[in-house]
């Protein structure tokens, strides 16, 4: 029951990454394929959700840092929802290389290592995710 309560919350932070990061980009054929992505992910097509990552990645990795994290990140969600722990695991460390304190890779790395049993590892990552209150804060949300 908690793993469907966080998996809905992992649903609602990737609809809200992608909404605001596809609205950003400036390079039409890079947005194209990370949108792709994003419909086949949310449709269950993950074959047709990692191509389309793919190709976006290709053209975001050399221009836009926040984009190439979110894809990464997405890439991990979708291994994990395949249930490829190492896979998963490499995509969220490529986004937390990009960017150490993306709470939303914070997240889904204490998913990943709850998924395997590592209670412990998963307590440390979730923490990274919170903010000095204490709860969750999704970016463009402020907290009170």
């Amino acid at each position: 029951m908690i793993f469907r309560k966080v998996w809905s919350i992992v649903l609602v932070m990737l609809f809200v990454t992608a909404t605001s990061y596809a609205g950003a980009i400036g390079q039409e054929e890079m947005v194209k394929y990370y949108n792709e992505g994003v419909r086949a992910q949310k449709s269950g097509d993950l074959d047709a959700a990692k191509t389309a990552y793919q190709k976006a990645i290709m053209i975001a990795e050399s221009t836009r840092k926040d984009i190439t994290k979110a894809i990464y990140n997405n890439f991990g969600v979708i291994y994990v929802n395949m249930e490829n722990w190492e896979l998963a695991g490499q995509a969220f460390n490529e986004a937390l290389t990009l960017d150490p304190d993306y709470k939303e890779a914070n997240f889904n790395m204490g998913i990943l290592y709850a998924k395997m049993g590592n209670a412990e590892k998963a307590l440390i990552y979730w923490s990274k995710a919170l903010n000095k209150t204490g709860s969750y804060v999704l970016e463009g949300e402020k907290s009170e």
